[in-house]
């Protein structure tokens, strides 16, 4: 009996051998994935406590206004945007938000140098907290991120399959340390970053989440960044307000899309200097800074107090276009800084003000202001970023508002449909092409990407052979119910076949558009 049942373990393992080492595989990256969402969630965690640091010391010190007061804390900011200069020539990838270099990583546009990402961003990001600008912790976390998850793959020797998928747990665990949303930390990496979802992908990133969660908030003590919940839903009368605003937010979305590149685009015109282009930001942050702060920092205490207090409708409209103008400079000068957190307060923002308008004309009651405020953040992510799932579930994650979930998707979709009407691309899409330039200049290169046939796709149950797949696109091995096939030209396709696919850089979009579309 004995030999029988080792005889059996025996055969198991030699005919399901990949299997096996499938399940091995998983189990590592699982391990890797939970190292590099504590490593993470450590430099997100004490990232996002400088930030907050600097931003109260900013608010004391600037209260002072007598000369002596002023004049050091300019000199300050001269130094400040100077070294934040060098630090992007030392890593220029490590400038601005930080969500396009990671989506570039993972199509092999860019390669950055960790090591050096982690230092500029860290630094960069703290001293551009401290002198005000307009741009938000949540971007540079996720390159932080990021960084770490490659720095990790480095030290094991991952292969690049491999690499790119620790790259992208690190990220989805700085997300995760800077909002203290772990489902939605994971899911942006697949909605955003990815735009697909398999297991080797999913596995390690949830894993990462989830520890970073545990470090930011049992190690850490952090709650979600926003600090407020709806506790009450707006009644189904209200539904055409939700389409309207919907409407609202799509348009500002847009709005704020063509504001942000159109900044990049002065600046880079601008044949100063970067250094000169740096600090000269920092001093008109200064100055504005000195006449009010309201618009000044990424806006966390802003959003919480847009949701509670009823603001008037000209400083609604004050904050709504100041912060998209101060976010399209601070962010165009190149800076390290994200426009995540900025995206949401202009939502909150724009939700108050649609409420008041509409409380003004006695059609709404004025309890519902925290509503309107959930609403318009989700329909502005999904405007901008064109995210839809991403948006929901982050704004109901971050306060805790599930029962408003109808209210939210309503919006959020609205905007969605809204943006896409206006035609404007997704605004790391549009940043990523910035960057890169074109993408026929990249189109000789090959790259890959893995994808999962949905239930509903058209391609089920036809021969590779007859697939009309764009120009240098190969399905180079299939993964079904457990066992991995060889592509010939008579293997059909399946639902739920989770395919391997290399194809031309320049193609990457119109490649995976063409397997989750078809």
């Amino acid at each position: 009996m004995q030999f029988k049942i080792r005889n059996f373990f025996r055969s198991h393992h030699t005919n399901d051998l990949y299997n096996n080492m499938d399940i091995y595989t998983i189990i590592q990256l699982v391990i890797k994935g939970a190292l590099v969402g504590m490593a993470a969630g450590f430099f997100g965690a004490t990232f996002r406590y400088f930030i907050h640091y600097g931003e109260e010391v900013r608010r004391v010190y600037m209260m002072n206004t007598d000369w002596l007061s002023i004049s050091c804390w300019v000199v300050l900011m001269i130094i400040l945007g100077w070294i934040c200069a060098k630090l992007l020539r030392w890593a220029p990838l490590s400038g601005g938000s930080g969500i396009p270099q990671i989506e570039g990583e993972m199509m092999g546009i860019f390669d950055m140098n960790p090591y050096r990402t982690l230092v500029s961003k860290y630094l960069g990001g703290i001293f551009n907290g401290l002198c005000g600008f307009s741009v938000g912790r949540e971007g540079p976390s996720v390159q932080l991120g990021g960084s770490v998850g490659k720095i990790l793959a480095y030290w094991f020797k991952s292969p690049l399959r491999e690499e790119r998928i620790l790259t992208s747990a690190g990220a989805a665990a700085g997300l995760t340390a800077a909002f203290s949303a772990p489902v939605s930390g994971a899911i942006f990496v697949f909605e955003e970053v990815h735009k697909s979802f398999y297991p080797m992908l999913v596995i390690p990133t949830f894993t990462a989440a989830l520890m970073s969660n545990f470090v930011t908030s049992t190690i850490f003590g952090l709650q979600p960044s926003l600090g407020f919940t709806v506790m009450t839903g707006l009644p189904l009368s209200s539904f055409s307000y939700l389409l309207l605003l919907g409407v609202v937010m799509g348009l500002i979305g847009v709005a704020f899309n063509r504001t942000i590149l159109l900044g990049k685009r002065l600046f880079s015109r601008w044949s100063a200097g970067g250094t000169v282009k740096i600090i000269t930001t920092f001093l008109v942050v200064t100055m504005i800074g000195y006449d009010s702060q309201l618009l000044l920092g990424g806006g966390n205490d802003l959003v919480g107090q847009l949701s509670a207090e009823h603001l008037g409708l000209w400083l609604l409209v004050g904050i709504v276009v100041g912060k998209i103008l101060l976010t399209a400079l601070c962010y165009g000068s190149g800076a390290q800084g994200g426009i995540f957190l900025p995206m949401l307060v202009i939502g909150a923002a724009a939700g108050a003000l649609v409420q008041a308008v509409l409380v003004t004309a006695g059609l709404m009651d004025q309890a519902y202001l925290g509503n309107f405020v959930i609403c318009a953040m989700g329909g502005m992510l999904a405007a901008a970023m064109r995210t839809p799932l991403l948006s929901i579930l982050l704004v109901l994650e971050m306060t805790n508002s599930f029962h408003s979930i109808y209210s939210v998707g309503t919006v959020a979709i609205v905007a969605y449909l809204t943006a896409e009407l206006c035609k404007e691309a997704p605004i790391y899409d549009s940043l990523l092409e910035m960057m890169a330039g074109p993408a026929e200049k990249t189109d000789a290169v090959q790259t890959f990407f893995e994808t999962k046939i949905p239930v509903v796709s058209g391609i089920t149950g036809k021969e590779l052979r007859t697939l009309n797949m764009p120009e240098g696109t190969i399905i180079v091995s299939i993964a079904r119910r457990g066992m991995h096939l060889v592509p010939l030209g008579d293997t059909k396709l399946e639902a739920g076949d989770e395919l391997y696919i290399s194809c031309r850089r320049g193609r990457l979009e119109a490649a995976k558009k063409y397997f989750t579309q078809s």
